[in-house]
């Protein structure tokens, strides 16, 4: 009779060790996505704030500017869409650049 009950004992204490060990994972699992998604954001705002710099970077004058100081040879890009050109069916829209 003492076996059987010790028996039981220990193997409540085994299945309750388990469901601390699986209580523990959730936890830290938990955290790892809270930690992921934190990091996820700051890396979106990073990204939105570079997209805003680029475009603040890249005015057509101030292009302009930088393509005169590299002497480049400026050419215009063909099947522009604000042309008007490339909007009705025409895949093949292709960018050229000078050298």
């Amino acid at each position: 009779m003492f076996w059987k009950i010790a028996a039981l004992v220990l193997g409540i204490g085994v299945l309750a060790c388990g469901v601390l060990v699986q209580r523990q994972q959730r936890y830290e699992l938990a955290r790892d996505i809270s930690r992921a998604h934190w990091r996820m954001l700051e890396q979106e705002h990073t990204l939105w704030t570079l997209r805003a710099e680029i475009a603040r970077r890249t005015r057509p004058e101030e292009v302009r500017m930088a393509v005169e100081r590299l002497n480049r040879r400026w050419r215009a890009i063909p099947y522009r869409l604000d042309e008007g050109r490339g909007l009705d069916g025409d895949a093949a829209v292709r960018v050229e650049f000078g050298g």
